[in-house]
């Protein structure tokens, strides 16, 4: 794979780029500055009419289908219920999201909900959608390399920080013996949240590293965030060590989906015996892992408060209006392209424990206690209790 760097885009990564494989490909942007908490407003506006369309990268990692997706589609139901909605899945394909945004454009979209399966290839498309004057909000899923009018994100850098401060508190004590050895199970080097999940993490673990306290036994990265991927990766890690890991670090949980199922196919079962660390997106695996007491905890975005944005930005573009005047806009994305970076929102994360789920996830209808209450969570103290 051919490498890409752009100093603009690695100015608060410079540590954390000490932890990249070699061989990985830098995203061209990190978000400039910390993010501050959004106060945006958005009201029903059923004055706005035509068809915005939904392009998804795919329907295939949990996060998009159970969370991601509905939270977007609810939001636009509710605030721009005039407006009719067209959802396409890419499928992983960026060819295949081209052809979808060509064919918005000869179906005369409204606007557009963006999310590229592979951002380094989005520029084409952005530009297309800008020559047929079609607004476009991103959401989730780096828009690089084109214009577009604003971009609803996650905080990553914020939950590499949690992650790293759990593991400065509680790691040694909870495998109960130094170094700990630690595999270290990576998302995709061509997204920007990489690297602001590094740049979180970063300070706090290097120095767990350098006084011995951990051992990196292995390390490797997972393209587009396939658990087949984390799964080939972690057993390759297991033959390399022996079976000698204690605790695995991962970023999202489709890449600790696949982590989970090699400890589990590995002989004798490791899973609940190596401990999982990391997490991203809440989906039914992994809530079910915390709760299981196999994983550590995880993340989700507040997709409240990124619908609400996203459906603000969409009136704010379709009314001449700058992506600022809604009030939420808290963060920049340097995109390669767009002038001082793209307005960005970046929604609130939401820890999900087994003392938060209920609020989390049950609560937000993202997933019903039923759903969750089976297999090695059916035993957990939230379903019995």
């Amino acid at each position: 794979m051919k490498e890409r760097f752009y100093a603009s885009r690695v100015k608060v990564a410079a540590a954390a780029m000490a932890l990249c494989v070699a061989s990985s490909v830098v995203s061209i942007g990190l978000n400039t500055g910390s993010a501050s908490a959004a106060s945006g407003t958005v009201t029903v506006n059923t004055k706005l009419t035509g068809s915005v369309y939904m392009l998804w990268p795919n329907t295939t990692t949990p996060g998009w289908p159970t969370y991601y997706i509905p939270s977007m589609v609810s939001a636009f139901k509710k605030y721009l219920p005039k407006m009719k909605i067209v959802q396409e899945s890419a499928n992983n394909s960026q060819t295949t999201q081209q052809g979808q945004v060509q064919a918005a454009i000869a179906s005369h979209a409204t606007a557009v909900v963006l999310s590229p399966p592979d951002p380094q290839l989005a520029g084409a498309e952005l530009k297309e959608l800008k020559a047929a004057k079609i607004p476009v909000v991103a959401y989730n899923n780096d828009p690089d390399g084109g214009p577009v009018f604003a971009y609803v994100w996650v905080n990553f850098g914020y939950v590499g920080q949690w992650f790293g401060k759990w593991l400065s508190t509680n790691l040694v004590k909870k495998v109960g013996h130094t170094p700990v050895r630690l595999a270290e199970i990576y998302g995709d080097p061509t997204f920007a949240v990489y690297n602001n999940w590094l740049a979180g993490i970063t300070p706090i673990l290097q120095p767990l590293i350098k006084s011995g306290k951990v051992q990196v036994v292995c390390k490797a990265n997972t393209p587009g965030w396939v658990p087949a991927t984390a799964q080939t990766a972690m057993q390759a890690c297991l033959t390399k060590t022996g079976h000698k890991v204690d605790a695995v670090l991962t970023m999202n949980d489709s890449t600790t989906d696949g982590v989970a199922a090699a400890l589990q196919g590995a002989s004798p079962n490791l899973l609940g015996k190596v401990l999982l660390v990391g997490g991203h997106d809440g989906d039914l695996l992994s809530v079910q892992r915390v709760l299981a007491g196999d994983e550590v905890a995880t993340f989700h975005p507040d997709g409240v408060q990124a619908g609400k944005a996203a459906a603000a930005l969409i009136q704010a573009a379709l009314q001449g209006k700058s992506a600022k005047s809604t009030g939420y806009i808290n963060a920049s994305f340097n995109n390669g392209f767009v002038k001082g970076g793209v307005p960005t929102v970046e929604a609130p994360e939401q820890l999900i424990t087994p003392s938060t789920v209920q609020q989390t996830i049950v609560n937000e209808g993202i997933l019903t206690k039923g759903a969750i209450c089976t297999g090695i969570a059916a035993k957990s103290k939230y379903c019995v209790g």
